[in-house]
């Protein structure tokens, strides 16, 4: 059994599928599925929670096969250009091999049946929308660096996951958030599902891309992509009952000034022991153990609360505006979060405080 592809799609695609596979010391784990068939030839990886396939032009046989070394087979591909014959061989079916040939060059590989491969999940009918992949994908950059990595499988997916709900994309991880809104795209169910899944968004460039949303796993397609990856739950997390309505004292300052001196006061931290930095009054103070420090920052505005927070979680804030010249910073009173936004923009970052001590606490 034999079929032609363009050397170079498939170069492409199997780079980018052969990367989703868990290292595994049984080889069918590992492996990437390649069917071809009426006239396409798809390539699928999996990690069991994300199955990925890339879906291109074929000419020749309807066969599939189970690629047992992927990257092996990759690094090949890379010399490849024009057209590349796939062909199937092998007198025992449980133990084929397929050769890949390109001109001058070729390269046999082990193979495995299609039937040891993990069957990908088929997805009932559920709500769907269809977006911009690209306009998604960016609305996902911005905040998902809110989430923490699962310390085990009992950790909520509110705070490892990405969040769509309404008209907001969010995530938080307990200590911050961050949250985009687009009024003119409106999830017809709430979904969760992790950021490293969503990644391969990019994949589909600037088409679009139909999102079905089912009850246990979510499937985001354009012509040539496909994404099914796991819903890790329905309920998301209640994000508008933790903004404060009210903000007795709002301000703006340059998120690159402020980042600059963040950076200053970063050198005097302890890698055991993190202070937190307080801002009040335009000045950012640093109090340890072996050292007080403080700079300043321009503020627009009147800065009278002395509020403490976590540099590394502000930085983080402050980066998702770095291109803005200003930001607001919107601050409540006791122990409610500080709120970041910018002008022209529908997404915020919102920093939990740190209870202060002593006299900055007065």
């Amino acid at each position: 059994m034999r079929a032609t592809v363009d050397a170079k799609a498939f170069s492409e695609a199997l780079n980018h599928v052969g990367r989703v596979p868990r290292q595994s010391t049984i080889p069918v784990l590992a492996g990437v599925l390649v069917r071809f068939e009426n006239g396409r030839c798809s390539i699928t990886g999996t990690d069991f929670t994300t199955w990925l396939t890339i879906t291109l032009p074929a000419v020749g046989d309807d066969f599939t096969f189970l690629l047992d070394n992927p990257s092996d087979a990759s690094k090949a591909c890379r010399f490849f250009d024009g057209k590349l014959t796939l062909e199937l061989h092998g007198k025992n079916p449980k133990y084929p091999s397929v050769t890949l040939s390109c001109g001058h060059r070729s390269g046999t590989f082990n193979a495995f049946p299609e039937e040891d491969y993990p069957e990908q999940p088929k997805l009932e009918a559920g709500a769907s929308f269809t977006a911009s992949a690209a306009a998604l994908l960016k609305r996902i950059e911005r905040v998902k660096y809110a989430v923490r990595v699962p310390e085990g499988s009992s950790d909520s997916p509110q705070r490892t996951c990405v969040q769509f709900s309404g008209n907001d994309v969010f995530c938080l991880d307990g200590y911050r958030a961050a949250c985009d809104t687009d009024s003119a795209l409106s999830f017809p169910v709430p979904f969760l599902t992790w950021g490293d899944s969503l990644a391969h968004l990019k994949l589909m460039g600037d088409n679009d891309v139909v999102v079905l949303v089912e009850e246990s796993y979510v499937l985001l397609s354009s012509d040539t992509v496909a994404i099914c990856c796991r819903r890790e739950g329905v309920e998301t997390y209640p994000l508008w009952d933790a903004v404060p309505k009210s903000f007795p004292e709002e301000f703006f300052v340059s998120p690159k000034i402020f980042l600059r001196e963040l950076e200053y006061l970063k050198g005097f931290q302890s890698k055991r022991n993190r202070i937190p930095t307080v801002l009040c009054g335009g000045r950012l103070f640093l109090d340890t153990e072996e050292n007080k420090c403080s700079t300043s920052v321009e503020i627009e505005g009147e800065s009278k609360i002395a509020v403490g927070f976590n540099p590394r979680y502000m930085k983080d804030a402050l980066t998702q505006f770095k291109d803005e010249p200003r930001v607001k910073m919107k601050l409540s009173i006791g122990s409610g979060p500080i709120i970041v936004e910018a002008e022209g923009r529908k997404d915020f970052a919102m920093v939990l405080p740190v209870r202060l001590h002593g006299l900055m606490a007065a």
